[in-house]
């Protein structure tokens, strides 16, 4: 088969229709031996291409809770992080853009397809059988990461009215193919049905650096964080333990390790994506700014942000259920929680926090102007996040022991337990945080003149008790928040359980007193803007966009 061909067989849309993605750039850096996918070689090295170059992280991180507006006269920023902060449409032209991003995923799902294709041609022999696996899990994954950003949360009753993204389940054949939405809950079937037939199939062996590809731990914890989007809380549970095993506390991230190592933002995110950590599943490399945005070491875009506001009121520096000094700053408080504490940066036009997680390795192009391309690693799955998952499925399904095992487990990981008040929890702990007023510890429901980190819960397509259930809800969902700062999943957090966002403005903020935040905009729990609005280019070639409040009231999901 020639190049051109080839091409034309996985290519997603000509320049008429949807732009998915142009599959031409990285099919004509392949070499010529691998025109023909007559080998498993051959299939094995085209996988590599069925791994996103992009993320999710940037939009869902932006759109969420995590990051507060520092001011309109902060230099610091783009049009695209503003119009991702407001929850508008996105169609400026950065290299994080949302168009990138849609043709990033469903590039990476034709390589998927375009493998699949070729090991059913070989009859799918047995020794390409870890193969096909890693090609159903990657057209999952790209699936799933699409529906995050651009469609509402699942609803096992309504998600047949919701729409889903195209699943794309074979190569592009035609040069002007006319594609549709599925409904989410078909989408979900998909890729609950590719998931189910990869997971027997995957195996180790098939990896030189397994860590880079779905090795089976990360296999497990993606279908882990699958089923809880999915609402199926006995899959968690037992996905989550094929990667955590009989110790959990044992396999977690030693940020105390981190902490020995040299005072360097470099050093530091570097070590976070290493491949020699049993706590990291699965790195994906991939064209980002994010090595410079999501970091307390570089000014970009600092005005949309994860800052000392945020921090004070509703993470690294608010009231927690494991107790600690809180809404002080680093020397008295800090210092003494963290196992490693994050880093931070405030000057005139900068106040940022976060822990180290996303490695600037920046690509130089061109050496004359230093001209380049931003590149990073994303540490797609981890045990951290696992654990914390399983955590909540526990809460779901009353088993409320494990579920603070679990939660024990994790807070060893990232608080110094038995230093300075840190304590491990129990459920009466739990009772008392969330439900004695009179206690020193009790964490306040949220309101936008007094933020907490306790926010109203509105769980879409499940239920939450009144009582030690919500309590336990309120501290899987705080963990979850601190652990996945600066990765985007705060985001699904925020859908699932219908977690109304108020934007602060922080342009008079005051950390002394905490005064100067003003609500700039908030989005209701039934904001339709929950789901991302598509790509303009996708929406101009025909594909349906996203409803609207003003245009659609009458939309199950406002109902």
């Amino acid at each position: 088969m020639k190049i051109k061909q080839l091409i034309s067989r996985i290519m997603l849309l000509g320049a008429g229709s949807l732009t998915l993605a142009a599959c031409n750039d990285f099919l004509d850096e392949l070499p010529d031996n691998r025109t023909e996918l007559d080998t498993p070689d051959k299939i094995n090295r085209l996988l590599v291409s069925a791994y996103p170059s992009r993320s999710f992280t940037r939009m869902c991180e932006i759109a969420s809770d995590n990051c507060d507006d520092m001011g309109a006269n902060n230099p610091n920023t783009s049009l695209l992080l503003e119009h991702n902060s407001y929850w508008m449409d996105m169609n400026e032209a950065e290299n994080d853009s949302n168009k990138n991003t849609w043709q990033a995923y469903y590039s990476a799902i034709a390589a998927a397809n375009t493998a699949l294709e070729a090991i059913e041609k070989q009859g799918t022999p047995k020794e390409l059988l870890p193969a096909k696996a890693e090609a159903l899990l990657c057209r999952a994954y790209s699936h799933f990461c699409l529906t995050m950003l651009y469609c509402l949360p699942y609803h096992p009753e309504k998600s047949g009215e919701y729409l889903g993204v195209p699943y794309m389940e074979a190569p592009e054949t035609t040069l002007n193919p006319v594609y549709h939405r599925d409904n989410l809950k078909e989408v979900y079937e998909k890729i609950d049905r590719d998931i189910e037939e990869a997971l027997p199939l995957v195996s180790d062996a098939n990896y030189a650096v397994p860590k880079y590809h779905f090795n089976r731990s990360a296999a497990y914890a993606f279908a882990t964080r699958f089923n809880l989007y999915y609402l199926k809380w006995e899959k968690v549970v037992e996905y989550a333990s094929e990667v955590l095993g009989s110790a959990p506390s044992t396999v977690m991230r030693d940020w105390a390790a981190v902490k020995q190592l040299a005072w360097d933002g470099s050093v530091r995110t570097l070590d976070y994506i290493s491949v020699g950590h049993s706590f990291n599943l699965l790195m994906i490399p991939m064209v980002t700014g994010n090595g410079s945005l999501f970091n307390a070491w570089s000014n970009s875009g600092a005005r949309f942000t994860h800052n000392y506001r945020v921090a004070k009121r509703e993470t690294y520096r608010a009231k927690r259920p494991m107790g600690g000094p809180w809404d002080r700053w680093k020397d008295n408080c800090i210092e003494k929680v963290y196992q490693h504490p994050p880093f931070i940066w405030q000057d005139n036009d900068v106040n940022k926090i976060y822990m180290p997680k996303w490695p600037n390795q920046w690509e130089v192009t061109d050496p004359v102007t230093g001209v380049g391309i931003g590149r990073s690693t994303m540490v797609a799955f981890t045990t951290n996040e696992t654990v914390l998952s399983r955590a909540e499925a526990y809460v779901h399904l009353k088993e409320y022991d494990k579920a603070v095992a679990d939660l024990n487990a994790w807070i060893g990981s990232f608080y110094l337990v038995g230093q300075n008040g840190i304590e491990s929890l129990t459920r009466e702990r739990i009772a008392e945080v969330y439900g004695d007023p009179s206690s020193d510890r009790y964490i306040a429901e949220y309101t936008a003149l007094e933020p907490t980190s306790r926010k109203p819960l509105h769980p879409h397509g499940f239920t939450v008790e009144a009582g030690e259930q919500e309590h336990l809800i309120q501290t899987t969902l705080f963990c979850r928040r601190i652990e996945t700062i600066a990765d985007g999943l705060r985001w699904g957090d925020i859908k699932r359980y219908g977690i109304v966002i108020d934007r602060f403005d922080d342009s008079a903020y005051n950390d002394d007193n905490t005064t100067g935040f003003t609500v700039a905009a908030t989005l209701g729990e039934k904001d339709l803007r929950r789901a991302l609005q598509l790509p303009q280019e996708v929406i101009t070639a025909g594909l349906e966009a996203n409803p609207r409040n003003e245009n659609r009231p009458d939309h199950p999901f406002c109902q």
